[in-house]
């Protein structure tokens, strides 16, 4: 009985040992994930993520979402790397295209391979464009009104009788910020309208208009000029505030651009000396000159992409004007100088640049489109037509600017990908100036 008990408690810790042996020596499985849903949509953009439940028993490596616009998306497709390890993360997935439906799984790397959550289906959203300019009308008084397209609806941002003009948009989230200019009278005042609603910002009782807006976080920038009764000033406003930029001593100067790039604020200035207009860059306080003060210079517009500062503009030569682009303070002509035209607008999308303005041949003003130094001619009709404003949103690039009609008069248009669109009908002067698209 002694030996049958033996051999029974042998056999018993025998089948533990193999049983522990086998527990132990699990062979490792590809991670357990799911596919967060996707949120945040935009016409570019979205959010989503994942839960990584198990790693399978080897350590996750890497995590993240990939997506594409066929079914079944791999790590060969778009994705993001959000970190490593089991739980929940987010992702932001980017570079989208406006309008187009895309497939989406989150993903789980370990040493055995990589799993896949399940697919979810998002579609982007229509880009909402925004356009401002003005339009005058003639009767029962001339005035111009401010005006705000979106998405080609109009809304008049001022009133009759006063003149107005809105020269820059910035959409934010939800809010639409327009930085321009109404007159009371005699004294043009500067004013943001936000989401339509108008705030006055330089002084009303003297001369003052904003050319620029932009919005970081909270903060809402703009610069222009405020007369101070000999000089006019240019000036930087955050969030109403106001900061003495160049002028009101011995010259008059105005902010035409503003950009912010993390901390850093810089907004292009012109100094009309006593000899020469000259184009100036304030940073963070600091005043640098770009432009050769030997000779006229004007500058319209500011980008800033990673480390590199763009400015666009024109300078003299001889009695032509000739366009011009500065990167990083070293400038280059646009244009053989032959003809007089102005760069008004820079883009910097990924690694290309974007500008446009215009040039006069013979007694014809083109609208001008230059990629990367390389020039092209926008649409419009054996007219004058000037280009004021370039934005590119994914692949497509919008310009808004004017053209002539036949009787003469400015009609505010923009152009998507080439193919114009008008905003007005040419039965009054108008003219489109700022363009933003999200």
């Amino acid at each position: 009985m002694k030996r049958i008990n033996l051999i029974i408690t042998t056999s018993l810790l025998l089948l533990f040992a193999i049983a522990c042996k086998k527990k132990n020596d699990a062979v490792p499985v590809i991670p357990t994930v799911t596919t967060t849903q996707v949120s945040a949509v935009t016409s570019v953009s979205a959010s989503s993520g994942g839960a990584i439940s198990s790693d399978g028993g080897s350590a996750v490596t890497t995590r993240g979402v990939c997506w594409s616009t066929s079914q079944n998306p791999t790590i060969t497709n778009s994705k993001t790397t959000d970190g490593s390890g089991t739980g929940t993360f987010t992702s932001s997935i980017t570079g989208l295209i406006p309008s187009t439906t895309y497939y989406v799984r989150a993903y789980a790397t370990n040493s055995i391979g990589t799993a896949y959550g399940n697919q979810i289906t998002l579609t982007t959203t229509d880009p909402k464009v925004y356009i401002v300019g003005y339009e005058e009308i003639s009767t029962p008084t001339i005035y111009s009104l401010a005006k705000l397209w979106t998405n080609g609806q109009l809304t008049n941002l001022s009133a009759s009788p006063n003149y107005a003009e809105a020269f820059s948009v910035f959409a934010s989230g939800n809010d639409v910020y327009v930085a321009g200019y109404e007159s009371s009278g005699s004294i043009n005042i500067g004013k943001i309208w936000k989401n339509g609603v108008a705030a006055t910002i330089t002084n009303a009782s003297r001369d003052g208009m904003l050319s620029s807006v932009f919005v970081s976080g909270s903060d809402v920038y703009t610069t222009g000029y405020e007369a101070n009764g000999n000089y006019d000033v240019a000036k930087l406003w955050k969030n109403g505030v106001a900061t003495t930029l160049l002028g009101g001593t011995n010259s008059d100067a105005y902010g035409y651009s503003i950009a912010v790039s993390g901390n850093d604020v810089y907004v292009v200035i012109q100094e009309a000396q006593s000899v020469n207009d000259v184009v100036k860059i304030w940073k963070n306080g600091t005043v640098t000159t770009l432009s050769n003060t030997n000779t006229d210079a004007y500058a319209y517009s500011i980008a800033i992409s990673g480390s590199d500062v763009y400015v666009v503009g024109s300078e003299r030569v001889g009695s032509t004007y000739v366009p011009k682009i500065w990167k990083n303070g070293q400038g280059t002509f646009l244009t053989s100088g032959a003809n007089d035209g102005e760069a008004y607008s820079v883009f910097v999308s990924g690694s290309d640049v974007y500008v446009v303005g215009s040039e006069s041949v013979g007694n014809i003003e083109y609208a001008r489109l230059w990629k990367n130094g390389i020039i092209s001619t926008l649409p419009a009709g054996t007219n004058n037509a000037s280009a004021q404003s370039v934005n590119v949103l994914g692949t497509d690039v919008y310009v808004a600017g004017y053209e002539r009609s036949n009787t003469g008069r400015a009609i505010a248009v923009y152009w998507k990908n080439g193919a114009k669109t008008q905003l007005t009908n040419g039965t009054n002067y108008a003219g489109a100036y700022s363009i933003f698209v999200k």
